[in-house]
């Protein structure tokens, strides 16, 4: 069966769009598409809208699996190319190799007009006779953390990775972010802090269906290399914040990080990179995604599938509510969302934050869930907490303080990794259910009014697993 995951970069429609107009966003999510824009476009991201949500204008993604994939795509190449002209139409990025998954990024300019999201989307799937086409939608951790960074992208000289010398088997967690940074492999760098022991890539290169070359301890999908370095700080921040908790916790898991870089030095996104790097940890069989990331207003078919391959890979998922103050039984929030949809993707587990004690953090994003028994939501800290910045940014002791729901998920990967401990055969539907479980029995109960409900959650920080 032939599927596809291509990015198409549409320049301009006009010319069979203009007949068309978009269409109308729904009035809660207006305000939110308004800070993407004015956010990204300030640090020089161009911003369109598909739906309710900010992608990249004219970027489309589609996937393509089978045996005859390559030939697949380039068949569908040369119909774009004979539709908008060839000097119109490059093929600009790839990942995947094999019958499994291959996506490409397709980049269309110069063809005049105006592209409207979602009816850009329906031509480009008439054009090449397919019907799973999605946006590029911008994905990103907190717009308050967005922010101009220069770019960093080199490994250390002689770099390789130093094992943690813990006994028993390892536990993956990939990091799916802006990076991390290797100098605090080693406990003599972190200021008291945690280290941030490295997963190392054992696998032959002829088995992989990436195809990678020299990918040592991961990916970095935005700069198409093997050194996924943290030129922004977001993604060894949260890796510093689950490593503490397991220092404090579980001192005996041997923790390891897959680095997935697919945030950029400002701290953006889109759904093509987070689509290669969730279908990378679960071939590479992370036991934990660590995902405090997200968008709103639409669904993503292709990300979703990605997220659905990492189930059946094994790999559980922890994921941030966001940080809108919005209840996500309306405003829907991905990949949250992808968890309480009708046929949900039982191995996500989304986490909202709080700022002291119960007290939510005022932007947290939370879940209603009347007439359903048990708590609507549950929290962990996420206000200014404390953890390592990349060591070549220059920090004072290379320790600074973030917050929001993004803050929040460590407190869940790190239990998340230790019940992998505990039961490294558990599936991660069952992991992510007794996690849900334990933290009803063991967390501390607390209730918000939202627009005259009270609504139930439960805060954690860390409790005793089965």
């Amino acid at each position: 069966m032939k599927r596809f995951l291509l990015l198409l970069c549409l320049g301009g429609f006009s010319f069979f769009l203009s007949a068309q107009t978009p269409d109308p966003i729904e009035s809660h999510y207006l305000p939110i598409y308004q800070d993407y824009e004015e956010k990204l476009e300030a640090l020089g991201y161009p911003v369109g809208r598909a739906g309710n949500a900010a992608y990249v204008p004219g970027q489309y993604v589609l996937k393509y699996i089978g045996a005859n994939a390559a030939a697949d795509f380039q068949a569908d190449f040369i119909k774009l190319k004979r539709r908008f002209g060839g000097r119109n139409v490059s093929l600009i990025g790839e990942c995947g190799c094999s019958d499994e998954f291959q996506l490409y990024n397709v980049q269309l300019k110069n063809v005049g007009g105006e592209e409207r999201g979602k009816a850009g989307k329906n031509k480009v799937a008439q054009t090449i006779g397919q019907e799973e086409v999605e946006p590029n939608f911008y994905v990103v951790p907190e717009l308050d953390q967005l922010k101009n960074n220069p770019d960093f992208n080199q490994l250390p000289a002689n770099f390789q990775v130093i094992p943690s010398g813990k006994k028993g088997a390892p536990v993956t967690i990939a990091l799916l972010d802006s990076g991390i940074d290797p100098y605090f492999q080693h406990p003599q760098t972190t200021n008291g802090m945690a280290p941030l022991y490295l997963w190392e890539n054992e696998e032959d290169d002829r088995d992989d269906p990436f195809c990678y070359t020299d990918d040592i301890f991961g990916w970095d999908f935005i700069n198409e290399d093997n050194a996924p370095i943290d030129d922004h700080s977001h993604g060894t921040h949260i890796a510093s914040r689950i490593a503490q908790q397991l220092k404090n916790n579980a001192p005996d898991v041997n923790y390891r990080f897959m680095a997935l870089k697919m945030l950029d030095h400002d701290g953006v996104g889109t759904t093509f990179h987070a689509s290669c790097a969730v279908l990378y940890a679960a071939h590479h069989q992370a036991d934990v995604i660590n995902a405090s990331w997200g968008f709103y207003g639409e669904s993503d078919n292709i990300l979703r599938g990605a997220f659905e391959y990492a189930q059946s890979r094994g790999v559980a998922t922890m994921n941030s509510a966001g940080n809108y103050r919005r209840d996500l039984s309306s405003t829907l929030h991905y990949p949250s969302e992808f968890a309480l949809e009708a046929n949900p993707i039982q191995s996500i587990f989304f986490v909202s934050a709080t700022r002291t004690g119960t007290l939510l953090w005022p932007l947290t994003n939370f879940r209603s869930n009347p007439g359903v028994p048990g708590s609507d939501f549950m929290a962990a800290p996420g206000g200014n907490l404390l953890g390592l910045v990349p060591n070549h940014m220059g920090f004072n002791n290379n320790l600074a303080r973030k917050r929001g729901t993004s803050i929040a998920v460590p407190f869940a990967s790190a239990l998340a990794a230790h019940y992998r401990h505990l039961h490294p055969n558990a599936g991660p539907i069952t992991l992510r259910n007794v996690l849900m479980a334990t933290i009803e029995a063991q967390g501390t109960g607390a209730t918000v009014n939202y627009n005259g409900q009270v609504l139930p959650y439960k805060v954690f920080n860390w409790v005793i697993l089965p």
